[in-house]
């Protein structure tokens, strides 16, 4: 991903969904249909078996910089070691009642999960890669202007995209 992206240091208030993967088609990485035994893109038209999917982490977190709100959805295997192993992985371990000792319902899985997502993410400083800052502020906009202009729209929080997520070196 030759992708240019400014750096954002902020600090996680709250999860915006408690879906955090998705399967995804494996060339343009969009979210795939899976029906039967069959999976479609409705994007680039790719075809397979729903046995072969992959999945993808997708994060969305409300978060905070100094004053501003912002909303940063975070895409793709930068996630992988905040989760420990890939979503593709994760799927398969939530999927397979024999990995898990106690066979629990999908709806108790699910909200331990999240219930985890939040311990590790929810009042914690994080450095985010944000790759659309030149759609809020226009190209070639220093990082200055890009927090100004995305702050700015009439103190809503503005919706970016993050390929990079780390912690902040202390």
């Amino acid at each position: 991903m030759n992708r240019r992206r400014k750096f954002l240091l902020a600090s996680v208030l709250a999860l915006q969904n408690s879906s955090f993967i998705y399967p995804s088609c494996q060339k343009c990485f969009s979210r795939i249909i899976l029906v039967s035994k069959r999976s479609n893109c409705p994007k680039c038209g790719c075809t397979g078996e729903s046995g072969n999917a992959n999945y993808r982490y997708k994060l969305s977190l409300k978060v905070a910089e100094s004053n501003k709100l912002f909303v940063i959805t975070v895409f793709g295997s930068c996630l992988d070691t905040f989760f420990g192993l890939t979503a593709t992985g994760l799927h398969r371990y939530i999927q397979d009642p024999n990995k898990i000792p106690e066979t629990l319902d999908n709806d108790t899985t699910q909200n331990l999960l999240t219930k985890a997502v939040e311990t590790c993410f929810v009042g914690q400083s994080f450095i985010f890669g944000v790759t659309n800052f030149e759609s809020h502020s226009g190209q070639g906009a220093d990082a200055s202007n890009f927090l100004q202009q995305c702050s700015d729209h009439k103190r809503k929080a503005r919706s970016l995209v993050a390929c990079q997520i780390v912690l902040p070196d202390p």
